[in-house]
């Protein structure tokens, strides 16, 4: 990829803008996730932004925020609700290796892409399911779910699908543009915290919107 180095000093130095530090084989898997995105989306639509340097940010960046607004437990399992290109689960999981990841994707396409980048970049404990949420809720034998992630969609169009997947303790991070209200949330769940973020390079705010399942 042209500017290689460039680049990889500037996912780097963007990271360190969160607050989180990655070693050289992190920048080196984010590189090759960016240059294989590029390629496909020439062919497939998975995402409007084309410049390198908006990628990094507006998605690998983004995508980790919530690990500055929330803390993930070793080896946890973790639901990306309309995974789309893979964010925020696969920026996540690079960055933090010991989670389990479920990337739940309804367009064939994309869910093809996911599943070549799972094996260009040799991430372990990663797996794509082709349908919506409604579908994967359906499946008779399924993984319960410590935190569910959701960039993509509106968390109104999924909740009722969501709260029988997590665990009694369960948690659902949000990434928003704008503080959630009360009736949003719904019966089911309480709200944790939430974190505003501004992206690096002024990319625009970011709002982490952390809610936990009730016990029943």
């Amino acid at each position: 990829m042209e500017h290689e180095p460039e680049l990889r000093e500037f996912v780097i130095s963007s990271i360190r803008e969160l607050g989180l530090t990655i070693g050289e084989s992190h920048a080196e898997q984010f590189m090759r996730y960016l240059a294989h995105l590029i390629e496909w989306n020439k062919a497939i639509n998975l995402t409007a932004i084309n410049d390198p340097k908006e990628i990094i940010i507006k998605h690998f960046v983004d995508s980790l925020v919530a690990l500055v607004a929330t803390s993930f437990p070793q080896n946890c399992m973790v639901l990306d609700v309309g995974s789309g290109g893979g964010f925020p689960g696969i920026p996540l999981k690079i960055v933090r290796s010991d989670m389990r990841l479920a990337l739940v994707e309804p367009v064939r396409k994309k869910c093809s892409f996911l599943n070549s980048v799972i094996g260009l970049l040799k991430l372990h404990d990663v797996s794509t399911f082709d349908g919506t949420i409604e579908q994967y809720a359906k499946q008779p034998i399924r993984q319960v779910i410590d935190t569910v992630v959701v960039r993509a969609l509106k968390f109104e169009e999924i909740k009722k699908h969501i709260s029988a997947l997590l665990t009694s303790k369960g948690k659902v991070v949000l990434y928003r543009t704008s503080a959630i209200e009360k009736n949003e949330i719904g019966e089911e769940f309480h709200l944790v915290n939430e974190t505003a973020l501004i992206l690096p390079q002024g990319s625009g705010k970011r709002v982490v919107t952390v809610i936990e399942r009730n016990n029943p």
